[in-house]
């Protein structure tokens, strides 16, 4: 909440495709902060190159066109367009998502469907709500403990 910092808010899947990402691509001198952030370590060594290409452009968009960017790679995922090894992630991952979702404490589900209805900085600012509530144990222990250890992540990402 991966823009969306949604997707680095739970890269556990918890949110949408662009939960995935929230700062400064790996390797580079931008700081980290509230804008889209790319996987960082071995996922990111391990990504096709045209894929890491197309993460890092997207934190050059304006906020308002990032998720769209996002869905966008995502649908290309699906689509096979980054090789098969990641089209059967995205597959997979998309049956994991609707799994975690289905978990979530009903207060949190209910906030990220309000939020995905939003656009460009509301989204971005519903997202952050969500991930400080997280953090602050509001969604109960458990989102708490996995808000956490995401956020731990992205913090020890942001420092390589």
């Amino acid at each position: 909440m991966p823009l969306i910092q949604t997707a680095g808010l739970f890269a556990a899947g918890l949110l949408t495709t662009s939960s995935l990402f929230a700062g400064a691509a790996p390797g580079t001198d931008a700081p980290a902060g509230d804008g889209p952030r790319v996987p960082c370590g071995a996922v990111w060594s391990r990504l096709p190159q045209d894929l890491r290409d197309d993460l890092t452009a997207v934190r050059d968009l304006p906020t308002g066109e990032r998720a769209d960017a996002l869905r966008e790679i995502r649908r290309d995922a699906l689509d096979g367009d980054y090789g098969s090894r990641v089209q059967r992630f995205a597959e997979r991952r998309d049956d994991r998502v609707r799994a975690v979702r289905r978990a979530l404490p009903a207060e949190l589900r209910q906030d990220l469907r309000e939020a995905r209805r939003l656009d460009g900085d509301a989204r971005a600012e519903a997202y952050r709500e969500i991930r400080d509530g997280a953090l602050a144990g509001t969604y109960g222990e458990r989102v708490q403990e996995v808000a956490t250890a995401v956020q731990e992540r992205r913090e020890a990402c942001g420092a390589s």
